[in-house]
């Protein structure tokens, strides 16, 4: 199911036409998946199914987004691979951003994300959200809220959809885990690798369940490109309860991305 067939489902079948109508235990009924919450161990959420008939079992230990970004999972997955599915998916299958499994799982699991993101922010309704907002957390926090997805999920979404050059990467407490860019930000930019330590941000976040820090730092603590060290960016990091951590990371004053554009064409 496409982007385009989604939102037909939601605009002409299901007559949704605003973030808080997505219910999407609803949904999968209307799909022929029965979703039941049960306490499970080892996995967020497993599908089975034959024919045009599934069951989605989701962990009702798990947070409220969690569970919901889960049964976007399994639905991606019924939808995509319908038929014949017997499907166990385990926390680390079931995030927002690129897997780290083998080629093939990550390929099945990937698509199962994506189909899950749009389920629970559909562009048609996301892209009139986000439009004419300035680059900010507030943004972010405003998508968590409207569409009641987690923070991670709502920053990916947003970086893959906005007009500004943004990055936001996933670390651990050694090493950079995966990242995302805007189309704008240029392609020899890169998050550095591993979390700088001095980030006020990260600091604030280790400190516990504390309201992201949003700060003005040199622009080298997180952009691995030339002459970093002359610029600045804007940062705020949370944790994500799974031992990494995400960066959001922004320019308010663009003359690094500007400048680089020219060196770049100078070159050329």
């Amino acid at each position: 199911m496409s982007r385009e067939a989604i939102e037909k489902l939601y605009r002409t079948e299901l007559g949704i036409t605003k973030p808080s109508e997505i219910n999407l235990i609803e949904v999968a009924k209307h799909l022929g998946v029965t979703v039941k919450q049960r306490p499970l161990k080892g996995c967020e959420a497993r599908i089975i199914g034959v024919n045009d008939k599934a069951i989605i079992t989701v962990n009702e230990e798990s947070p409220f987004t969690r569970q919901r970004f889960s049964i976007g999972h399994e639905l991606g997955h019924w939808l995509k691979h319908r038929g014949a599915i017997g499907n166990l998916c385990k926390s680390e299958s079931i995030l927002p951003n690129r897997s780290s499994l083998n080629k093939v799982i990550a390929g099945r699991e990937k698509i199962a994300n994506e189909y899950a993101s749009e389920l629970l922010m559909p562009t048609y309704l996301f892209s009139p959200h986000i439009r004419g907002s300035d680059v900010s957390f507030d943004v972010i926090e405003s998508i968590r809220q409207t569409f009641s997805v987690s923070l991670s999920a709502a920053a990916i979404k947003y970086v893959n959809h906005c007009e500004y050059p943004v990055i936001l990467a996933c670390y651990s407490s050694t090493r950079r885990m995966w990242y995302h860019k805007s189309r704008l930000v240029p392609q020899w930019f890169y998050p550095v690798r591993a979390i700088d330590k001095c980030s006020p941000s990260y600091a604030h976040a280790l400190r516990g369940d504390l309201p992201p820090l949003v700060g003005l730092v040199d622009a080298d603590t997180w952009i691995d490109a030339p002459q970093s060290e002359n610029y600045e960016v804007m940062e705020t990091v949370w944790a994500t309860g799974r031992g990494t951590y995400m960066a959001f990371i922004w320019w308010e004053n663009e003359e690094q991305i500007l400048r680089s554009d020219e060196d770049n064409d100078d070159e050329a």
